[in-house]
């Protein structure tokens, strides 16, 4: 294969990639709209499944810091649901949407915007019962 060929390929490929992501993400905006007219969750847990497929894309090139946001949005939205309705579901689709965010704010370098999206998954962890280095917390509240 010619030099030329590999490098027009890679540039196809790139671009694919940025396109998936945009697609992905259009996708998931479209999925919170739809949530909040019909105030089901289900909607949120899709949206949160279709950016997390297409991470595997994201480059330094083609994430920005509205992925971020839109996933924290997310997490945060199904974290108060997960602990106002003791719902498991929601509580592990934050935690996903939280590594979602991690993620990118780590390819962009965002340290100030990851350390506080790390709170929000610890936090999303403990409801859930799986952070190993704290007790979990009780979605019933106090007896």
């Amino acid at each position: 294969m010619l030099k030329s060929d590999q490098l027009r390929l890679r540039r196809a490929s790139k671009n694919v990639c940025a396109d998936i992501s945009r697609l992905n993400r259009e996708m998931a905006l479209k999925l919170l709209s739809l949530a909040g007219q019909t105030g089901e969750i289900e909607p949120l847990i899709e949206a949160v499944k279709a950016l997390r497929s297409s991470e595997e894309y994201y480059s330094h090139d083609n994430a920005n810091i509205e992925l971020v946001h839109i996933q924290k949005k997310l997490g945060d939205v199904l974290l108060s649901v997960g602990k106002s309705e003791s719902n498991l579901t929601a509580l592990n689709a934050s935690i996903e949407a939280y590594k979602g965010a991690i993620t990118i704010a780590s390819i962009l370098g965002a340290d100030k915007l990851r350390a506080e999206l790390r709170k929000s998954y610890n936090l999303a962890m403990n409801y859930a019962g799986k952070n190993k280095r704290t007790k979990p917390l009780s979605l019933m509240g106090a007896a």
